[in-house]
């Protein structure tokens, strides 16, 4: 059996940025093969290939499908270190599921829940997704936050929660909290935990503004083995600090340089995250 345990997966070269001869040369092939391109230049930080995305990704509902390397560039930009390219993730889930960016979707989706148990678990992630694109936000945030609180079907509460981390905003992260702390289920926490230190689309300030709470919940007593290790993770997560899982040596690193962290990552450009690529 040849051993794996240290081979890295293989690294991606970013193509040169997009020319006009290139511009012209992607929207001449079909559909799918736009959609391809120009979420492969995206996922390498092209900023034109982004803006054409964007532009044309609804044109392509209905057009295009989840080829295996269509799959592959999905999974590269939901983990992507640029929170352009993870709501480019949206759009992209959105495309191949046939959902416009508008209103209409919004009522359908949330019709859709509510009278689907079947699709309810899907609806609630695409619902995220839209809110998170600015569509009906207002609209959309309470039914989805009462599908992730109060739904009794664990797999639906934690793909409401996976829809609640596209929606970009520290409400969110308030709520995804309450879900990492309250939920019956181990699974939907450890995906709230997830989508607050890591996942998602929050920006490194927002995610280090919980550092406290992560701090309150390792400091106390009650909080048992298996919540102690995911705060740990999600702390060094957060912070890119080298910290031993020990609430006290937590507390001195915050208290000596939490607020540097904090003025670091307020200059960061918005969209810079954690991320592989």
């Amino acid at each position: 059996m040849p051993v794996t345990a240290n081979v890295r997966p293989p690294r991606h070269v970013a193509a040169p940025a997009m020319t006009d001869a290139d511009r012209e040369r992607v929207l001449a092939l079909p559909a799918q093969g736009q959609a391809e391109e120009l979420l492969e230049r995206a996922i390498g930080h092209d900023q034109r290939a982004l803006d054409l995305f964007e532009q044309n990704v609804e044109e392509w509902i209905g057009h295009i499908r989840l080829t295996d390397h269509m799959r592959q560039l999905e999974r590269r930009s939901e983990f992507s270190s640029d929170l352009r390219v993870r709501y480019a993730n949206a759009d992209i889930n959105l495309t191949l599921d046939g959902w416009h960016k508008n209103e209409q979707a919004a009522d359908m989706l949330i019709e859709r829940a509510r009278t689907d148990l079947h699709y309810r678990a899907a609806a609630v992630y695409f619902l995220g997704m839209l809110a998170g694109r600015g569509v009906a936000y207002d609209k959309i945030h309470p039914v989805l936050l009462d599908y992730a609180k109060h739904d009794p079907d664990a797999t639906v509460r934690q793909w409401a929660v996976e829809g609640m981390r596209y929606l970009g905003k520290g409400e969110a992260l308030d709520e995804l909290f309450e879900s990492f702390t309250q939920d019956p289920s181990n699974s939907v926490r450890e995906r709230a935990g997830c989508n607050i230190s890591d996942c998602g689309n929050f920006t490194r300030l927002q995610r280090m503004r919980m550092t406290p709470k992560f701090l309150d919940l390792v400091s106390d007593p009650g909080t048992n083995a298996q919540m102690k290790a995911w705060c740990y993770m999600a702390l060094r997560e957060i912070t890119d600090a080298n910290v031993p899982a020990d609430a006290q040596a937590w507390r001195t690193w915050y208290g000596q340089q939490g607020a540097g962290k904090l003025a670091e990552f307020e200059r960061l450009d918005w969209w810079r995250v954690r991320g592989d690529e």
